[in-house]
């Protein structure tokens, strides 16, 4: 079987020279494409699903696939006879000559610059960034000719300076390609071992993946591509998650993620926990552990990364003056408290954030020890460019929330901490330590529930109805009186995230050019619902009070789970216990 082998040439002669080398290379099935450091890199992604089993190139082309493809990748190297030939054809110029390179290749022309008796100039470079600045000093000295590999050659002659390209010949070529069926075999042995792991994870619920510091994916299973939807053509996670860079940044500052501290994604839709995998090399790289979010409930702290709304709420509900006061009309560290989908978050995006800001956001449910030293190392690396954004504080110990505090004035970012109940009164019922009170109360601001906002109702309504008419391809222009009026009417248990869903279901079930009467049962269900929401007699919950306790206790938390639409947190609340209680009840 040949070994399927890809050769990207950095220049035109190495394509040629390798093209007319095939038929002495009868073990390879050979592809040749030539293109340069600026025009490989966007081509990564299709190398990968072509099938090959290596990538052959040449100096900093080759470092650079190495950097981004999880393929072997071989150097072309550059021989003595390349060196001999390339100098005697420099030592015929009277007209002064300078050599740009990396060390490797620069340590191999001075040899051979000795052994012909040749003084030739150097200047020795670690980036290819700096190229144009050692041209620059090679012209202001009066240098013609620039001896370097294709980039330095090609920007020498932007400079107004002739080129000389260090080329590799036939040796260099078939050296590289005997390196490449040795580690060919060499890789062969261990790809078995890879298929039989990896066909074992493609079976697993749970999502594993191996990812460099440039977000790389060098290995995912089904379930970690499933969750994050990620294509098999997509190699690089950072793509589609910009915002999992500073998750990879913070783990390789020390912070480790478990079971006690998930991070969840900006939708609810997964959890990841992770740490770096310890390497030989300079490259960091990390294992990632996916599952649902809704796993994630046994977890004492969650957190995540925002960088804007992610279009959840329509833009005309941010401009309105409870979510977009000036920001200097707030002092931070500040408090901000009110119900359940009062928009608490909300206020704190449209007030607070800018462009150039993203928001580290901080769900505490739990105290345990271990999450709580993972916590307080989290914030400590939160820097002036952060909002840090924090809920569940009161969920702390007295004492975990004196020491919370102390941590929180040392911490670059400007702090939110948000609260469902008034920070005065928890402050009374000694809910909340004093030391942790006093750290934001210059600032707190109350949000008011969507009941005390009569007068900013119909504008929601109608920034809902333009947001759900793109959505489902609709052109309803307005609804009727009776609708608005029931509206109004209406409780708002769950304040605008409940007002969101009611439109929701609005503009689905309205096939006019109007929401009239026709959609009022959706509201008058929701009403009744909420009636019945909070009861746990026997005869309306099918309650069965004739067995264990434990299984009395099972019972009571289903049927609130399920009068709460089965969400977790309320159902927590409502029950006076925290989110990882609540998940260890029910497992156990």
């Amino acid at each position: 079987m040949s070994i399927k082998a890809l050769v990207v040439a950095p220049y035109a002669g190495l394509a040629e020279l390798t093209n007319s080398l095939k038929a002495d290379l009868e073990e390879f099935d050979i592809t040749v494409i030539q293109g340069d450091l600026s025009e490989v890199l966007p081509q990564i992604d299709s190398f990968h699903l072509q099938g090959y089993d290596l990538i052959i190139s040449r100096g900093g082309t080759a470092t650079l696939l190495s950097k981004h493809s999880y393929l072997p990748v071989i150097d072309i190297p550059v021989s003595g006879f390349d060196i001999l030939r390339m100098l005697t054809l420099v030592k015929g110029f009277q007209a002064p000559v300078e050599m740009i390179g990396f060390r490797n290749v620069i340590e191999g022309i001075i040899s051979g610059s000795n052994l012909m008796d040749m003084d030739i100039s150097y200047t020795m470079i670690h980036h290819q960034d700096e190229v144009d600045q050692a041209l620059q000093a090679a012209k202001s000295k009066g240098v013609k000719v620039i001896v370097g590999d294709n980039i330095t050659v090609k920007k020498a002659t932007v400079h107004g300076m002739q080129g000389v390209l260090i080329t590799s010949g036939p040796e260099s070529v078939k050296a590289a390609f005997t390196q490449a069926k040795q580690i060919y075999k060499i890789s062969q042995t261990y790809k078995v071992k890879n298929q039989a792991f990896e066909t074992l994870l493609s079976t697993m619920e749970t999502g594993y993946a191996i990812v460099d510091q440039e977000g790389t994916v060098k290995y995912a299973n089904h379930a970690f591509r499933d969750l994050l939807k990620l294509k098999e053509s997509q190699s690089n996670l950072f793509r589609s998650y910009s915002y999992l860079q500073k998750l990879l940044v913070n783990l390789g500052q020390g912070i480790t993620l478990d079971h006690q501290m998930m991070m969840v994604d900006q939708e609810g839709q997964f959890a990841l926990t992770g740490d770096v995998i310890p390497m030989e090399s300079d490259l960091k790289v990390y294992y990632l552990k996916a599952r649902p979010a809704a796993q994630a409930a046994d977890a004492d702290i969650h957190f995540g990364y925002s960088a804007g709304l992610n279009h959840t709420f329509p833009p005309l509900i941010m401009t309105q003056s409870v979510y977009s006061k000036e920001k200097a009309s707030y002092t931070l560290p500040m408090a901000v408290y009110g119900k359940e989908g009062a928009g608490r978050r909300l206020f704190v995006l449209g007030s607070l954030m800018d462009h150039s800001k993203t928001m580290v956001e901080i769900k505490i449910f739990n105290s345990a020890e271990a999450s709580f030293r993972a916590l307080l190392a989290l914030i400590s690396i939160c820097n002036e460019d952060q909002i840090l954004y924090i809920s569940g504080a009161e969920n702390l110990t007295l004492t975990a929330q004196e020491e919370f505090a102390i941590a929180l004035e040392k911490v670059a970012a400007k702090t939110v901490l948000s609260f469902l109940e008034d920070p005065v009164f928890m402050l009374e019922q000694t809910q909340i330590d004093k030391k942790l009170y006093n750290f934001f109360k210059k600032q707190i601001v109350y949000m008011a529930p969507l009941h005390e906002r009569r007068a900013d109702l119909e504008e929601y309504i109608r920034a809902f109805l333009i947001s759900f008419n793109e959505k489902y391809g609709k052109q309803i222009v307005g609804v009727r009186p009776e609708v608005i009026e029931a509206l109004h009417d209406h409780s708002w248990a769950s304040n605008l995230f409940e007002l969101k869903e009611v439109m929701d279901q609005f503009v689905q079930h309205t096939s006019g050019e109007y929401i009239d009467a026709n959609v009022l049962p959706i509201l008058y269900g929701l009403q009744q619902n909420q009636k019945n929401k909070g009861s746990l007699d026997p005869e309306l919950t099918g309650l069965n009070l004739n067995q264990t306790l434990d299984h009395i206790e099972k019972d009571i938390i289903r049927i609130v789970l399920e009068q709460e639409g089965m969400n977790q947190s309320h159902a927590a609340n409502r029950l006076g216990i925290n989110r990882s209680t609540l998940w260890r009840k029910l497992k156990g």
